[in-house]
């Protein structure tokens, strides 16, 4: 024990750890117990001898500020937290939401206990990750009906991440207090003296004077529940104040109705009286949906910053929802600004680059996606769509790709597929195929479809034979150097239009099948109507008469064929109700019946004559019926 004392003071000095184990339990629950100990410091066995000292706030700000410990390259973000993707900055401010640790000479800064314990476990893990990409200040609105949340997940933002949550009426109170002086100010006091409402005009100003806040310009800011009104969103334009994103918390009225209820049963009520009858909150919420529509629609169509939050679902989802689609669009502008200040090409999704902004500063390949034109020859068409995930600017021009794979290899070499190293350059605007619809094909009379109107791809595809001259339809219909050309579907045209040099010059040859005019069905002979008609109950009713070659007693072989295929078509017609098919189909099995006592007779009285005693069972019978069939026929009506 004295040399055990000795070894454990030189491991001590080592800042090697001591373990003890009851050795004295079951060899299982020593063993889980050496596990347990153990597997912690296999984790984290690359800060087993590293030392973390957890320090308040205030002394941490004193030793900054006399150099007795230097700040950490990660200033005052969380490593726990940027690991684990977050983007934001957390706000810097004295209190218990911020808690430092030493490590070595310098300082970190952690979000929470538990995140600060993770850091102490294995500080190196989190030191050596990427440090973080310089701060965006963050920009966004939250609009929505009554009670669906707006404020709670603004004033969210505001606490965890030091944003400053500015409404409307926020913005004035701003300038009312800090320029009492100024004209706007002076503007708006005459109207809210008065008991009117602000003219929007006047609030736009109001919200831009606030917006040069400090924090607005350095943290950010989220609008809260504005803008309403289309009359708002063309000011907010004309401005210039555009929201990185904007989210749209989704929500019916009965939920609207049902939470006014529960906030007016709520301990924590203000004393003050509040507009939240149902009659109030019924009104808004159809004010709302007045103007939201046409909102929605022009910042999806315009900036494509708009974000649909179902906001039925708990507040924490929500908040967590609200934040993830932040985090993202400001990951994307970090490495956007990133990238450009390096030189490199960097993907444009969720900068609201307007469509006017984006055909201004297209490059010399249009809509067309230069990596698919170089390395497959294909003109590919991205104007179909208004959505810039898939684009990228270089060099100060903007470039749309088909897909995420062209979008990576244009990130990692831009310079191999635009001008001047791009193998293939985009052909003159007068020698790009463009698609027609049906009334341009007719007004382009008297230039005719070429190849007859047949599809050149379906042609090419099927290696030129006559049975691949299928006619176009003029729904898919395009032009290309001056020439016309049908297809067969739009998947034959859109192949048309990415390969046209490919199917554009084909020759038809000598034999071509005949020009297929339609025939009103009233015009066919009768043989062809049947053809048409009734073909395969027909072909069905011919090869069973066929198979079964019946012949009724007393008839011809040629009537007794006449009367089964009608009474065979009469049985399987689909169109006669379901009784009457099934009374046909036992008068057809009684005629079958009836056919085969011909062949049951010729067979049995086949030789002499024999006794009554003497003949088969049923010949009898069967002979009677035979003929009592001599007058009465088949019995069909």
């Amino acid at each position: 024990m004295d040399g055990l004392q000795g070894v454990q003071e030189e491991l001590e000095k080592w800042l090697i750890p001591l373990i003890e184990i009851n050795g004295g339990r079951k060899p299982r629950i020593v063993h889980y117990q050496i596990y347990s100990k153990l597997n912690s410091l296999m984790e984290n066995r690359g800060s087993i001898f590293e030392k973390c000292y957890p320090i308040s706030f205030p002394l941490a700000q004193k030793m900054l500020a006399f150099s007795y410990k230097f700040p950490s390259s990660f200033g005052q973000w969380d490593p726990v937290k940027l690991s684990e993707g977050d983007v934001m900055k957390p706000p810097q401010s004295y209190g218990n939401s911020v808690f430092p640790v030493i490590h070595r000479q310098y300082i970190y800064f952690f979000s929470s206990k538990e995140n600060r314990e993770t850091f102490m476990k294995n500080p190196i893990k989190y030191i050596c990750q990427p440090k973080p990409k310089p701060t965006v200040p963050v920009k966004i609105a939250i609009v929505g009906p009554p009670k669906s949340g707006k404020t709670t997940v603004a004033k969210k933002f505001a606490s965890m991440y030091g944003l400053l949550r500015l409404s409307i009426g926020d913005a004035m109170r701003l300038v009312l207090n800090n320029q009492p002086e100024s004209q706007l100010a002076l503007m708006l006091k005459q109207h809210l003296q008065k008991g009117l409402t602000v003219p929007d005009a006047l609030a736009i100003q109001a919200l831009d004077v606030a917006l040069m806040n400090h924090v607005c310009n350095t943290t950010g800011v989220v609008i809260d529940d504005y803008p309403v009104t289309t009359n708002q969103v063309n000011l907010l334009e004309s401005a210039r104040i555009i929201p990185m994103k904007i989210f749209e918390l989704e929500m019916d009225t009965k939920e609207v109705l049902r939470r006014a209820l529960l906030d007016k049963e709520s301990m924590n009520r203000p004393p003050y009286p509040e507009h939240d009858s149902s009659q109030i909150l019924a009104i808004k919420k159809c004010c709302y949906e007045q103007h939201i529509n046409a909102i929605r629609t022009y910042y999806t169509k315009e900036h494509q910053n708009w974000c649909v939050i179902d906001a039925f679902r708990s507040k924490w989802w929500v908040w967590n929802k609200v934040l993830q689609e932040v985090q993202v669009v400001v990951k994307e502008i970090q490495i956007y600004l990133e990238r450009i200040r390096e030189g490199k090409a960097a993907s444009i999704a969720g900068l609201c680059i307007t469509p006017e902004e984006l055909q201004h500063r297209l490059g010399e390949f249009g809509q067309y996606c230069p990596v698919s034109l170089a390395e497959k020859g294909e003109l590919v068409d991205c104007s179909v769509t208004s959505s810039l995930q898939f684009a990228a600017e270089f060099q100060g021009h903007y470039y749309k790709m088909a897909s995420q794979g062209e979008l990576d290899k244009f990130l990692s070499r831009p310079e191999v597929y635009v001008s001047p190293l791009a193998p293939h350059p985009l052909p003159p605007s007068d020698m790009l195929p463009k698609k027609l619809t049906p009334a341009e094909v007719t007004a382009s009379f008297p230039v005719s479809a070429q190849m007859h109107g047949c599809c050149p791809v379906t042609y090419l595809d099927g290696k030129q034979r006559y049975e691949a001259l299928v006619p176009g339809n003029i729904e898919y219909s395009a032009k290309y150097k001056e020439k016309i050309y049908v297809f067969e579907s739009e998947e034959k045209l859109l192949k048309f239009m990415r390969l046209p040099e490919k199917y554009w010059n084909l020759k038809l040859p000598l034999k071509r099948p005949p020009v297929k005019e339609p025939l009103l069905l009233t015009a066919l002979p009768l043989p062809g109507y049947l053809e048409q008609a009734i073909a395969t109950s027909l072909i069905k009713a011919l090869n069973e008469v066929g198979c079964l070659k019946p012949k009724f007693p007393f008839l011809s072989v040629k009537k007794t064929a006449l009367l089964f295929v009608a009474c065979h078509l009469k049985a399987h017609n689909p169109r006669i109700p379901e009784p009457t098919r099934q009374a046909y189909r036992r008068k057809l099995a009684q005629f079958v019946e009836h056919c085969q006592l011909v062949p049951y007779l010729g067979a049995a009285m086949a030789g002499p004559y024999k006794e009554p005693q003497h003949r088969p069972l049923g010949l009898d019978d069967s002979l009677q019926t035979f003929l009592s069939l001599r007058d009465a026929g088949p019995g069909f009506a």
